[in-house]
Parts: structure tokens; sequence; C-alpha cells
């Protein structure tokens, strides 16, 4: 198994950091999009540490299990990245929410159908945000 695919799933310690963690992240996400404006210009300070908390979530969810994190943190820093002009408060915060879903009800895995329509209504909120 290569280090890009180990799984710690079934270390009840190193998920517990992983879920302490995730959920400090959280906060300071919810905080930077409770201060934000209706758009955020991409090279904002703010902008850049929702990119950089997204990317680690999404670098260590599937290694607890937590992939529907992965997906969510994947959309998200893709949203940052690639949006032509500023970014939709709206759709930012559509990912924090599903960010804090997932962790509030630990949703391992993909969370089958329900994580399905969770990564389609984000897809879908950030087409409508153009």
């Amino acid at each position: 198994m290569s280090a890009q695919n180990t799984s710690y799933a079934g270390d009840e310690e190193l998920v517990a950091q992983f879920l302490e963690w995730t959920g400090s992240a959280m906060l300071e996400m919810r905080d930077i999009v409770n201060g934000m404006a209706d758009t955020e210009a991409k090279d904002a300070d703010t902008s850049t540490r929702l990119y950089d908390l997204s990317h680690n979530i999404k670098g260590m969810g599937a290694s607890f299990d937590f992939q529907l994190m992965t997906s969510v943190g994947t959309s998200l820093c893709k949203y940052i990245k690639t949006a032509d002009g500023d970014l939709s408060k709206r759709v930012i915060d559509a990912h924090v929410r599903a960010f804090e879903v997932v962790l509030e009800h630990k949703i391992k895995g993909d969370g089958g159908e329900k994580g399905a329509a969770l990564e389609s209504r984000l897809a879908a909120i950030i087409a409508e945000a153009g």
C-alpha cells in the first residue's frame, strides 16, 4: 500500500484526532464565512485560508474513511481555484455546511445516496453562482 493510499480508519485514536482537528477547522471556516460579504476576492487572505483548510480536510478525509469529506473538499478547492472573478459566499457556505453535516453525523464512506445528492446539490449551487 503506498503512502498515498494509507488508511487510518481502524485506528480509533487517530480517527478521534482527525475528528477533533476537523472540528476546529470547521469552526474556523464557519467564522470566516460568517464574516464574509456576499462575494470575496479570490486573492483575499480569507479565500486563501479557506482553500488551505479545505485542502487539508480533502487530503485527510479518505485516509480516515470520510470520502464524502474528501469529495466536498475537492469541490470547494476546485471552486476557489477556478472561479471566474470573486467567490460567492453562498457557494462557500454550502460547502462548509456540508462539512459540518458530515462531521456532526460522522458520515463515513461516500455517504451513499444522500452523499451523492449532496454532491449534486453543491455542483448545482456552483453552477447557479456562474
